[in-house]
């Protein structure tokens, strides 16, 4: 090597050797044991022996493969960017089978039962939602640091299952009322059975998502809901092909309900957890408070992605609602990214006890290294993808897309605070939060509809930075809380951990 590029070579080691030495250490305060200190560095670098190199001074073989290497590294040793990839590559298996099925499902099936059986699915996919009750979120908060691991994911499983049974009876009952043309399913027992234990299924294949990625095991939801979810649904089509509109809505929501029942499976192989049917009122209540509140808080987070819609069909008409539709869909799996980072930083921040500094840099880049990359390919390539959906598609929702994608970095902050304030117990932070979002997004939905679609996708980038300022507002205080009192760290998340 020439003698500059050996001074060059050392000049960084020495640099490297003052950065590591003046960096702050790790401090956590560990529950119930104080203060901990790790310091990052400790002792002098060596001076390796120089491998042999080429004329560009790199190592041969090194330039094919340190690119390669360096991923797997950052892959292995990267906990939060590991699960976050593995929740964003489960959605995108479940959506390349999810567009595949209704592909097939509007070539097999006619447009009137098309629509029925969307309504169906809707409806059961929505009553599952609202039977997690929250503790998809408690689990993600509680099951690292949980003494009582198989009690609790018992417990929650019980619960899901039953309240998401409940919710199905009551709607079928109510069909006539509510959904007139698909209240043939409560007048005959085995379609209303099928309803009611297909909703149940959805709702387990949710909270045991939750039970993996808590785990560090997210991987195994790509096989769970992507793989058996999606397998299940394309064969189950292809095998009612040219059925009713009930055999349509079987397909699909049997592939949700083959992944939750697949995934209890597992969690027994692959978790070994054990069925625990004890001491359910005594494990969960110190949690009800965390649960109830973000129960509330995953309720309003919805409202306008079921409520906009409704604006722009009744405002603007069904073409538009359908570009909608469409723009929505592709920006909700950039969306995506940010909610994967939410759910890994909250299992990090849990099993660590602590929101350190370090952990929240990490997630932060995360975060930015997922979102704007996303970002900046839909700006660039919006026009060209929208396309694929037909050339109406590409000059209606193009400015639709590109505002919809720029919710995304407003989003991620939201996300990234709200996972703060959750770890901090800030709770009622948290519903102020997501009030603020549900109001401002479908107020000015409402009230831009006059001015047309592009002027109605303006309101997701305003309504989420709107309640990304006031999360953030509340997550940086609590920081500061914390760092001013630190003995009074995450008490009452420590008190409701080691009860479990």
């Amino acid at each position: 090597m020439p003698q500059h590029d050996q001074d060059y070579a050392q000049r960084q080691l020495d640099g490297l050797v003052a950065l590591m030495a003046i960096a702050e250490p790790d401090v956590t305060v560990l529950p119930f044991s104080g203060t901990a200190v790790r310091m990052r560095y400790s002792g002098a670098l060596e001076q390796l022996d120089q491998p042999e190199v080429d004329e560009q001074g790199v190592e041969p073989g090194l330039r094919q493969t340190g690119q390669i290497t360096a991923v797997l590294r950052l892959m292995r040793s990267n906990q939060l960017l590991r699960s976050s990839l593995n929740i964003i590559m489960n959605a995108g298996v479940q959506s390349a089978f999810g567009f595949a099925f209704w592909i097939l499902a509007a070539r097999l099936f006619s447009q009137g039962e098309v629509g029925e059986a969307s309504s169906l699915i809707s409806a059961s996919t929505l009553l599952a939602f609202f039977g997690l009750l929250g503790l998809n979120i408690t689990f993600l908060r509680f099951l690292p640091v949980s003494q009582h691991r198989d009690r609790l994911i018992t417990a929650g499983l019980v619960l899901v299952g039953g309240f998401s049974g409940v919710l199905a009876i009551g709607y079928l009952i109510l069909t006539p009322v509510i959904a007139p043309a698909i209240s043939f399913v409560a007048h005959n027992v085995w379609l209303a059975v099928g309803f009611v234990v297909l909703t149940i299924g959805g709702g387990l294949s949710s909270i045991t998502d939750s039970v993996f990625i808590s785990s560090g095991k997210a991987s195994f939801n790509i096989i769970t809901d992507g793989i058996v979810g999606g397998v299940v649904k394309i064969g189950l089509i292809l095998a009612v092909a040219g059925g009713s509109t009930y055999e349509l809505f079987f397909a699909s929501s049997a592939g949700f309900a083959a992944a939750g029942f697949s995934s209890i499976v597992l969690m027994m192989i692959v978790l070994r957890w054990r069925p625990k049917f004890s001491e359910f009122r005594e494990l969960l209540r110190p949690v009800l408070k965390f649960t109830g509140v973000n129960y509330v808080a995953g309720v309003l987070s919805l409202l306008p992605t079921l409520i906009v819609p409704i604006i722009v069909l009744d405002r603007l008409g069904k073409d538009d609602a359908g570009y909608y539709y469409i723009a929505f869909q592709l920006a909700n799996l950039i969306y995506t990214a940010a909610f994967s980072v939410e759910q890994a930083f909250l299992v990090e921040g849990a099993s660590a006890g602590i929101i350190t500094r370090s952990a929240l840099m990490r997630s932060l880049r995360v975060l930015l290294a997922l979102c704007v990359p996303a970002f900046v390919l839909v700006l660039l390539f919006g026009h060209e993808i929208l396309l694929a959906f037909g050339p109406k598609y590409a000059v209606h929702a193009a400015l639709v897309l590109v505002a919809l994608t720029t919710a995304v970095l407003p989003i991620a902050l939201n996300n990234w605070s709200l996972t703060i304030l959750r770890l901090s117990n800030n709770l009622r932070a948290v519903v102020w939060a997501n009030l603020v979002y549900v109001v401002v997004i479908t107020g000015l939905a409402w009230i831009l509809a006059g001015h047309g679609l592009n002027a109605v996708a303006l309101s997701w980038p305003i309504g989420t930075s709107a309640s990304a300022l006031v999360a953030g507002t509340a997550a940086y205080r609590s920081i500061r809380r914390q760092r001013s009192t630190p003995d009074k760290r995450n008490r009452t998340g420590q008190q409701a951990a080691a009860t479990q």
